[in-house]
């Protein structure tokens, strides 16, 4: 099958006409690189970079952090006067520092998200909205691996949305509505439907997506009555489809606020110093470790989890999928082939896991006896480390993305992919691990942060088909390979050479068939 042309080639042209024509209408050189435009709650002026134009720090929502808001539900910004800068990023929410050493990272702001738009002066252009990942104890709409500026010089506004995220997000407060950081990611939404026009965007052509727990969360949205007609299509890269039952929820609340000394509601948490409350989130994870107590919880990894709350989540995420909500919104959805080794490589884990651990970890989850000899014979090699490492990539995020592809695969609205490239990061350990696919996806290889996970020389030619098959399907709805059914099981593998796969992950997939996820 053609790959889609390139988008450096192709649009090369079509930006410097944009520039032209924005030149020739604006009254002067300064006006058009500082581009403004005028919204409900007030003007911005953001810059151009790259040859679009680019609008940071925008609020959604009002700043959930004062003594008012505080673990409350997101609400409207206030308008302001005059014109807002729009020309720097903002602090995302509170979250740990991904240096341990750095503690509290972001800020008591108010909610944000960035914008990039080839032309603020365009109409009904293809919008696509990034929900960042990170285990819901973190997620920077700002990093540099998000660049929307690919995205803009293919003719599509992007932007990328913070959320709050660990305590604030999602920890079930007494007195608090549950999952806060999924309303606010509703809120986000309802924000792109009543002012993306503003920015040349079509508030009737928006693609969702997200990698990780931004995954995780457009399923959840994607499932959810409440976003009914706030976007068309969806993408889902690496979705995990965790959830925390409400008794559990409520425990591990109590054990946290006991650590810290006060009481597991509204006015005992919002007393605790942000910085502190970030540093006992970290903490948290270790608690969870005890199987004996937490069960299934405890393979996750994560402290932080989607709350079944009987409002928003009425059932866990993969459940309320099930049911076949939105049929007629149609669905990428894939992995990359080694996720686990995000968590195995880089500090050595890989090499301390043991016989013991892998036959725990089959057991936890009542796999078949077979199981062992099926991952001896896909993983690495065989041994511990790398078949433990490939069943927590399956349990974790691979099946979970199979699963969701074959629910919205009998009415041919989905398509499957796997992201293969193997990096050379991590002394050529890291592979085709979890956050890898991310730069690709996004066209923005150059950063330092994407260098740590994909080494100095990516292959351009992956971007390029990773990419335009993104770009494409926010256009049209076609990624550009066959769409997903049960009978042939069609799955692109995004590769330095792409290809077609029938039903790659079977000798897997039929491990996991009937285990619940």
């Amino acid at each position: 099958m053609p790959f889609l042309p390139s988008r450096r080639t192709v649009f090369k042209a079509g930006i410097a006409s944009v520039l032209a024509m924005t030149l020739h209408s604006a009254p002067s050189m300064a006006a058009a690189k500082q581009p403004v435009v005028t919204l409900r709650s007030g003007r911005l002026r953001g810059v151009r970079s790259n040859g679009v134009a680019v609008f940071k720090r925008i609020p959604y929502a009002a700043n959930p952090f004062k003594p008012e808001t505080r673990f409350q539900a997101p609400q409207p910004v206030a308008p302001w006067q005059g014109v807002r800068d729009a020309s720097a990023f903002g602090p995302p929410p509170p979250q740990p520092s991904r240096d341990p050493k750095a503690g509290l990272f972001g800020g008591a702001d108010d909610l944000t998200l960035n914008i990039w738009t080839p032309d603020p002066q365009a109409k009904d252009l293809p919008v696509m909205v990034w929900i960042p990942g990170g285990a819901f104890i973190r997620a920077d709409a700002s990093e540099a691996a998000y660049d929307g500026s690919r995205f803009a010089a293919d003719g599509i506004v992007l932007v990328t949305v913070n959320y709050r995220v660990g305590v604030d997000g999602f920890m079930a407060i007494d007195g608090a509505p549950a999952n806060r950081g999924l309303l606010d990611q509703i809120a986000a939404l309802q924000w792109v439907r009543d002012n993306i026009a503003a920015f040349g965007g079509n508030p009737e052509n928006v693609t969702l997506f997200g990698q990780s727990a931004g995954a995780e969360s457009v399923a959840i949205l994607l499932a959810s009555p409440r976003t009914e007609g706030l976007f068309k299509r969806a993408i889902l890269q690496s979705p995990p489809m965790q959830s925390m039952q409400p008794a559990d929820a409520q425990r591990l609340t109590a054990a946290f606020a006991k650590g810290l000394g006060v009481e597991p509601t509204v006015a005992g948490l919002a007393a605790v110093p942000l910085d502190k409350l970030i540093d006992a989130s970290v903490a948290l994870v270790g608690v969870l470790k005890d199987r004996a107590v937490w069960g299934r919880l405890s393979l996750g990894g994560t402290a932080f989890l989607p709350v079944i709350d009987g409002d928003l989540l009425d059932a866990s995420p993969i459940d309320m999928l099930a049911r076949g909500p939105k049929p007629n919104v149609p669905v990428i959805v894939g992995s990359t082939d080694e996720e686990a080794r995000i968590y195995m490589v880089p500090g050595g884990a890989i090499r301390r896991i043991t016989p013991t651990d892998v036959d725990l970890f089959i057991g936890d989850l009542n796999l078949p006896a077979r199981t062992l000899d099926v991952y001896k014979s896909v993983a690495r090699d065989q041994s511990p480390g790398e078949v433990y490492t490939a069943l927590q990539s399956d349990y974790t995020f691979r099946m979970p993305a199979l699963r969701i592809t074959e629910m919205r695969g009998g009415n041919r609205m989905a398509w499957h992919y796997n992201f293969s490239w193997r990096s050379p990061g991590f002394g050529g350990e890291l592979g085709a691990a979890h956050f890898v696919d991310v730069p690709f996806a996004f066209d923005a290889l150059g950063s330092a942060q994407a260098r740590t996970f994909i080494g100095d020389n990516p292959p351009i030619s992956l971007a390029e088909a990773m990419h335009s098959s993104w770009a494409e399907f926010a256009k049209t709805g076609d990624p550009g390979w066959p769409a997903y059914d049960l009978a042939e099981r069609a799955t692109r593998r995004f590769d330095a050479s792409s290809s077609i796969a029938i039903d790659p992950e079977k000798a897997t997939r039929l491990i996991w068939k009937d285990v619940a996820l």
